[in-house]
């Protein structure tokens, strides 16, 4: 059920609506994390059009999901119960939206339009800062603190820096920036977390399940969202889980299934898939750990690391970077159960489709291939090279 809800393709548009929330990370050796969730349900999709989705077309805002995020712009009413748990957590540190000084420099992005930290407020550093981790800064502290507050927004990004704006100038006519409902926004939150990945476990690891409420508060607002059939209760071998009823028809969707069966995908490290790794553990058999923040002397498998997933199983995992146009596969690691010298049927036929993807998308003319793929993989990466 997960890897044919995950298969579903369709325009940029239809999936970000699907999806709902794309978690967002800045490091980019293959793309970012959304460049690396969209092209693998997008076709055609090229490195950074979510940029353009994002800060010209306005298809997304970022946002806060159980990190941050990129939330389609009709989302935004549901982000007040993050936003005043944001104020809240701020305050306790010292820091306060609310104050004179914020006030200030929401009067100068309001004069001045988009403006980064660069420009905006107090830029002497404060001794006590030293070493925290925005910096020296107090004003950036205030700025990243009205951004988590909602009282500022990310209008685009500048040599990777927010361009700090204003919400009614940076959403889209209509959207919604009134206060919301505190529990139908939670419920909003909670149903949408569900729908992105899929299915989850209550259960799911606190990273998972970040949220602005107590568990029980949360487990209370999901069984309404059941009763009202947002959500779907399912039995896992003896384990719970919370689905979506789109992730549960897509069962019965026998297009899917045939596309799936012979199609390979390059996974994000943060795909709303790969999201609860104890549970993709147990369904598919496949452990996965993002050794990215490790250091180098215990890695496993490599710095920046992709899960290869062949219709519903996971065969294999993959560290690489691009750079100038050149693809750099640093290891290639299958899966115990795959013999590189004798793949599957169809196997090679899906990884030249995938690589041939995968190289387009990059805007990558060569590559470098690492030991240990087997003949056939080999070759399958060689002639997808154009």
């Amino acid at each position: 059920m997960l890897a044919r809800h995950h298969d579903r393709t369709g325009s940029l548009e239809a999936t970000l609506q699907r999806l709902g929330t794309i978690q967002f990370d800045p490091l980019s050796p293959l793309g970012t994390n959304p460049d690396l969730v969209l092209q693998s349900r997008v076709h055609d999709y090229r490195q950074g059009d979510w940029q353009d989705a994002a800060y010209r077309r306005r298809l997304l805002v970022d946002g806060w999901d159980k990190q941050a995020s990129l939330i389609p712009p009709d989302h935004w009413w549901a982000q007040s119960p993050f936003h005043h748990w944001f104020a809240r957590r701020w305050l306790r540190r010292g820091v306060d939206v609310e104050s004179s000084e914020a006030e200030d420099i929401l009067q100068q992005v309001a004069r001045c339009g988009p403006s980064t930290s660069l420009e905006l407020g107090d830029q002497r550093s404060d001794p006590d800062l030293k070493g925290s981790w925005y910096g020296p800064k107090r004003s950036r502290h205030l700025l990243k603190a009205l951004w988590d507050a909602g009282r500022l927004m990310t209008h685009h990004r500048q040599n990777g820096r927010h361009a700090y704006d204003l919400p009614e100038r940076v959403l889209p006519q209509g959207s919604r920036v009134a206060e919301a409902d505190t529990d139908a926004a939670l419920e909003h939150l909670i149903v949408r977390r569900v729908r992105a990945a899929g299915m989850l476990r209550p259960a799911a690891d606190a990273a998972v399940w970040l949220l602005p409420c107590r568990r029980d508060e949360r487990d209370s607002i999901a069984a309404r969202a059941l009763d009202k059939g947002r959500l779907v209760e399912l039995d896992v071998e003896g384990e719970r889980y919370w689905a979506s009823p789109e992730a549960v028809a897509s069962l019965d969707d026998l297009r899917v299934a045939e596309a799936s069966r012979h199609r390979m995908r390059f996974l994000a490290p943060l795909d709303p898939l790969m999201w609860d790794r104890r549970a993709i553990s147990r369904i598919f058999g496949f452990e996965y750990i993002w050794e990215v923040y490790k250091p180098r002397a215990q890695r496993r498998w490599g710095y920046y690391v992709l899960p290869v997933r062949w219709g519903e199983r996971f065969v294999g995992r993959f560290d690489a970077r691009c750079r100038k146009g050149i693809l750099t596969i640093h290891a290639w690691h299958w899966e115990d159960d795959i013999t590189p010298s004798r793949l599957p049927d169809g196997m090679p036929d899906a990884l030249h489709n995938a690589a041939r993807d995968f190289l387009d998308y990059l805007g990558a003319q060569q590559v470098i291939l690492p030991r240990g793929l087997g003949r056939e993989a080999r070759r399958a990466w060689q002639k997808a090279v154009r």
